[in-house]
């Protein structure tokens, strides 16, 4: 099933959204913005917390490439192991030129959260790039995953030309009308016969 298979005039419709961390400890798979966990067809377990969020993807504008942060806010229990430690002692190598998967899940009925028809559609693929903290006060602590925005090529310099291949490499899959985008912008042929 996919999205264009989704019936979006059903009378309930829900779409979650899941991110996939490709680390080098393993993937981690994240409900975004949402408590409690989920099952999907493929039997892979995403777990939520409404401590996790996700910024918004800035467009790129003169140049820049903005990119989007992961940041997951908590509270240290003093009874536990520090959190922090153990990312830090992990290091950003954990993360650094990995992927990073953008899902979502579409529900036609309320239902499919228990028990789901369809699988995760991938949105996109991302690369991640560093890994923050934060200490606010005595025990509010904050993580941040950076990862490259969906315009990271406009930082690059220009060159690239809109085509096929071009597209897929922007992108991740083809746009075969591109095939017939002119090369030039001389046109011999008279137009309408002027």
């Amino acid at each position: 099933m996919s999205i264009d298979d989704t019936d979006f005039r059903a009378e309930v419709i829900g779409v979650i959204d899941l991110i996939e961390l490709d680390t080098t400890e393993g993937i981690c798979r994240f409900i975004l913005g949402q408590d409690g966990w989920f099952k999907d067809v493929n039997g892979n377990i995403w777990v939520g917390s409404k401590l996790t969020a996700c910024s918004e993807i800035e467009f790129s504008i003169n140049g820049t490439a903005p990119g989007t942060e992961l940041t997951f806010s908590f509270i240290q229990d003093p009874e536990e192991e520090d959190l922090i430690a153990q990312v830090k002692a992990m290091g950003v190598a954990a993360v650094q030129g990995r992927d990073a998967r953008f899902y979502i899940q579409t529900l036609e009925t309320t239902s499919e959260f228990f028990r789901p028809v369809a699988a995760p559609q991938l949105l996109t693929t991302r690369v991640m790039q560093n890994i923050g903290y934060a200490f606010e006060g005595p025990q509010i602590r904050r993580l941040s995953l950076t990862v490259e925005g969906a315009f990271n090529l406009r930082s690059k310099a220009v060159g690239g030309r809109y085509n096929t291949a071009d597209h897929s490499r922007r992108c991740g899959h083809p746009n075969p009308s591109l095939e017939f985008m002119p090369t030039n912008n001389s046109d011999e042929q008279s137009l309408f016969g002027l």
